[in-house]
């Protein structure tokens, strides 16, 4: 072929070229045409037609180039020529007014679907010039052409299936191609869209300072705003606006700018992804809780700062840390709990540790499991709410309800519970349970002589003598008033019953220091034994407040253990209440 010269492929749109190089540095004519209009036509058919300069014919009907009779028909439509397979011959009018012979071929493009496109090859047809076309030349002309068309689909089938929107401007800004992912972004149909003006075509939504304007698109690929991400708040042609997201590239042939692309994308549900992802962070390092996140190997990974307040550590002692240490203070508690981990996929308990200062701290902590889409282990994560003052709180209320304000020893409620308790346990076990039962002889002399912070210190202190009379095992309790009882469970005979009774008397019997002042009691001791004397709790409880009244019958400072026909008259039952 002649004229192997690299032309620049002229348009009138002055967008990019949608021949290949090869219609660039063919000899014959190439063209393109949307319906009869012509679009494209390649540097050989400008010459040959007789065009120089900047003029060209492009935008005008073909059949304006056609002076014979085949001009009429061609007039609307290039599909008379398409369906003949051997070239057509034409007589075809030269920018000059120069009328010649060609031959002309002509195959329809595929693409895009529902619209008429056709690819035009021509070539002089005088005696002179056919006799000079070879057959190789023909067969390469026909290879170049079924080249272009593959090349065509394939470029147009590319742009069609990108996820991007595509927009092709020309230097005026008027939109020359658009693909389909760029019209449903824009909410415009796909062929009003292809001429439209570009900023027409960009509306501000609403939300943004300019909503309802034009965007100066234009004026950004005019200025050289190239590469560079532009985040904008658009309007769809429905009017609902979304997040998007565009980039301008320009086009350029021999060094010269002759169109701009535009890339478009919705990035609303990642914008609304990274705001939710925005507003877990704030979450996660602001809330009171205490939030710890760790890999699937337990090593931690994230902590917030009520993590730190709670534990005293801070984020970058635990990173790497295995979550074993912070959340589990017992080995058996750790490999229960993980054990249900991996069963039921979330637990929750609640403990006593310490935290970094050695201080103790209660804590409710709850842990999942976060899997992946093939239920492998990705992540744990730990919520912990410090539950200190809960808990204490808790403490003072069951020590109010089951300990004796002034003394701190049982209470008349928790006497009765272990006492019921612990016969329950002694008929099981066939074993035998003493209850002694005393009454401070003298108490109220002492309380209306010294006082009642006199009497007070002295309940108090008998308290302390009567624990340490007695085995560890052992209950000391106090029913009220001057009034204590001591169980003794697993007593193994009368005399060691007798030994400990005897040791109370005798510390009971010695003088008490009240804050410079003295006081002297004595007691007067009730015993029985389960199950010889009573067959429960209450009967063992009645048992011995009788033998207690027979012994305060007697001298001061005495025991006696109950027997049969004990019974005296106004002893009362004694219950929880």
């Amino acid at each position: 072929m002649a004229g192997q010269k690299k032309v620049a492929t002229k348009s009138k749109s002055g967008g990019a070229s949608l021949f290949s190089p090869l219609a660039e540095m063919a000899s014959d004519g190439v063209c393109l045409c949307d319906s009869a209009t012509l679009v494209e036509i390649n540097p050989a058919g400008l010459a040959l037609l007789g065009y120089a300069g900047t003029t060209t014919p492009v935008g005008q009907s073909f059949a304006d180039l056609v002076a014979s009779e085949e001009k009429k028909k061609l007039s609307k439509s290039l599909s008379s020529l398409t369906r003949s397979k051997a070239a057509t011959r034409l007589d075809l009018v030269g920018a000059d007014g120069r009328v010649f012979a060609a031959e002309v071929r002509a195959s329809k493009l595929e693409e895009p679907k529902n619209a008429e496109r056709v690819l035009l090859t021509f070539h002089p047809a005088s005696a002179t010039c056919e006799a000079e076309v070879t057959q190789s030349a023909k067969d390469e002309l026909s290879s170049q052409t079924e080249e272009l068309e593959r090349m065509s689909r394939r470029t147009r089938q590319i742009i069609d299936a990108a996820s991007e929107g595509i927009i092709g401007v020309n230097l005026d800004g008027q939109i020359t191609v658009a693909n389909p992912t760029a019209a449903e972004i824009l909410g415009r149909d796909l062929h009003a869209l292809r001429g439209m003006a570009i900023d027409g075509a960009f509306i501000y939504g609403t939300g943004s300072d300019n909503a309802g304007q034009q965007l100066t698109v234009l004026s950004d690929m005019q200025k050289g705003k190239y590469y560079v991400t532009q985040e904008v708040r658009l309007a769809r042609g429905d009017g609902v606006s979304f997040e998007a997201e565009y980039t301008i590239a320009p086009m350029r042939e021999n060094k010269q700018t002759t169109g701009y692309v535009l890339t478009l994308r919705d990035v609303s549900e990642q914008k609304k992804a990274e705001s939710e992802l925005r507003l877990a962070a704030k979450v996660f390092e602001h809330t009171s809780e205490g939030l710890l996140v760790a890999d699937a190997g337990e090593r931690i990974t994230k902590v917030n700062r009520a993590f730190t307040a709670i534990t005293g550590f801070e984020a970058q002692e635990v990173f790497g840390q295995p979550i074993k240490s912070l959340l589990f203070f017992d080995e058996k508690v750790y490999r229960d709990k993980m054990a249900d981990l991996q069963k039921t996929g979330q637990i929750e308990w609640e403990q006593w540790g310490k935290n970094k200062a050695g201080d103790r701290y209660a804590a409710r902590q709850a842990l999942s499991l976060i899997r992946g889409p093939d239920g492998e282990v990705q992540q744990f994560a730990a919520i912990i709410n410090d539950i200190t003052e809960r808990k204490l709180d808790e403490e003072q209320i069951r020590y109010q309800t089951n300990y004796d304000q002034l003394t701190g020893i049982p209470n008349r409620a928790l006497f009765m519970d272990r006492l019921a308790r612990l016969v329950i346990e002694s008929r099981r076990t066939k074993t035998n349970v003493g209850l002694m039962f005393i009454d401070l002889d003298g108490f109220k002399a002492v309380n209306d002589t010294l006082g009642h912070d006199a009497g007070d210190l002295l309940l108090k202190q008998t308290a302390d003598r009567l624990n340490y009379c007695v085995r560890e095992s052992d209950t000391v309790a106090r029913l009220g008033g001057d009034e204590f009882t001591v169980i003794m469970p697993l007593i193994d005979s009368i005399e060691s019953t007798i030994v400990v009774a005897d040791r109370i008397l005798e510390s009971l019997t010695e003088p008490f220091e009240l804050d410079g002042q003295e006081g002297r009691i004595s007691a007067s001791i009730g015993i029985s034994i389960y199950p010889d004397q009573a067959d429960d709790d209450k009967q063992l409880l009645h048992k011995a407040d009788v033998a207690m009244f027979h012994a305060k019958s007697q001298v001061k400072a005495n025991y006696q253990f109950y027997r049969d026909g004990l019974e005296i008259d106004g002893v009362p039952e004694r219950d929880a209440g």
